[in-house]
């Protein structure tokens, strides 16, 4: 057996190849929005009768995720794992800071942001507070700006009618998200583009906290086993981004057959647990018992806290639209210190923005009226 790994975008490409020729291999695992150009172009199989069961049964999936397996009345992926955000913090720093816990307001994070960032004697910045994603390739920047805008009330589209989406950050809580990030990169200067960012540097202790998925525990496990850190949910709401396994029309009968058997088996109640035990993903049935598995990583619980949550809408376009929105945040509005105390220009440049996400749906016909 050969173990090959490729950055996202690589294995996107890869897939959008292969997938058309039938030279992919006979189980993908991708995210449901990227399935759709796929299952509309009949390259992946209806899934068998028991795991559509299984998909479709709200105690074993909440309804959030099952909706994004389904395609016109059948089921084609088979919901593996889930990214979904949360709080990381370092108990130390917070400590420290005369903090006794996690911020539970979008305001205390600006607050806790400020004291627990660290600077040298010359005053430069050499710790984080919250460590923002500020830059990157591809839709990663518009999606953590997403978690943090839920906080506020936000999204980046809102549903309106069945196929039907308008943009919906060109608003109060559009403001108060980049006024957020502008007050803590240019006005208080609690992160910069300079330090190391995401889960490096808070395995480094070069950040106190930040927003990130569950493979970060195992993450943590192997690189910072003894930093002192706990997990805890977000104030209101999370993103949650499923991976779901498709069977692609390389494989037919008894290698489809097959195909689906090792689906069914990883989609066993304990191999689900044990999938999160080994890697940190975390699995996407409910209907779990992970009380061992949180006795021995207790960072995992925040994970299932119950908080109000969205997902990639199903619009083959949505990657297209959060792509130029992670530019312009990050080429346009992060890098802006004329943005400090400057609502009316925040807004200028979210209605700019607003429009090309608005012009995007539009031309795929699903701007709502």
């Amino acid at each position: 057996m050969t173990i090959s790994s490729f950055p996202l975008r690589d294995f996107e490409k890869k897939i959008a190849a292969a997938l058309p020729s039938q030279s992919a291999a006979e189980i993908v695992t991708i995210n449901p929005v990227v399935a759709l150009r796929y299952i509309e172009g009949d390259m992946l199989h209806k899934a068998p009768e028991d795991l559509a069961k299984l998909v479709n049964t709200e105690s074993s999936f909440p309804k959030i995720i099952s909706e994004t397996a389904n395609y016109n009345g059948n089921v084609y992926g088979i919901p593996l794992h889930i990214s979904k955000a949360v709080l990381f913090y370092n108990k130390k720093m917070f400590e420290e800071a005369g903090l006794s816990g996690p911020p539970t307001t979008m305001d205390q994070y600006l607050e806790y942001a400020q004291k627990t960032a660290k600077r040298d004697a010359s005053g430069k910045l050499i710790r984080a507070g919250q460590s923002l994603r500020l830059s990157g390739g591809g839709s990663g920047v518009a999606e953590k700006f997403w978690v943090l805008l839920m906080q506020n009330g936000g999204s980046v589209v809102k549903k309106i009618s069945d196929g039907q989406y308008k943009a919906n950050y060109d608003n109060d809580a559009g403001l108060k998200t980049v006024q957020m990030y502008v007050d803590m990169v240019h006005k208080y200067k609690t992160d910069d583009p300079t330090l190391k960012h995401d889960a490096e540097a808070f395995e480094m202790e070069a950040a106190a906290f930040f927003s990130r998925e569950s493979w970060v525990v195992g993450d943590i496990q192997k690189k910072a086993p003894n930093l002192q850190y706990d997990t805890a949910p977000m104030p209101k709401a999370t993103l949650v981004v499923p991976f779901n396994f498709h069977v692609s029309k390389s494989a037919e009968g008894n290698v489809a057959a097959a195909a689906w058997d090792f689906i069914r088996f990883m989609m066993k109640p304990e191999n689900q647990v044990e999938l999160m035990r080994m890697t940190g993903w975390q699995p996407a049935r409910e209907d779990l018992d992970l009380e061992s598995l949180f006795k021995e990583v207790p960072q995992y619980k925040s994970f299932f806290e119950k908080r109000e949550l969205e997902t990639y809408p199903p619009l083959p376009e949505f990657d297209e639209i959060m792509t130029k929105f992670a530019d312009r945040l990050a080429n346009k509005i992060f890098t802006d210190a004329s943005l400090v105390d400057n609502p009316d220009k925040i807004r200028a440049l979210l209605a700019e923005a607003a429009k090309e996400t608005n012009d995007i749906l539009k031309q795929y016909g699903h701007l709502a009226p």
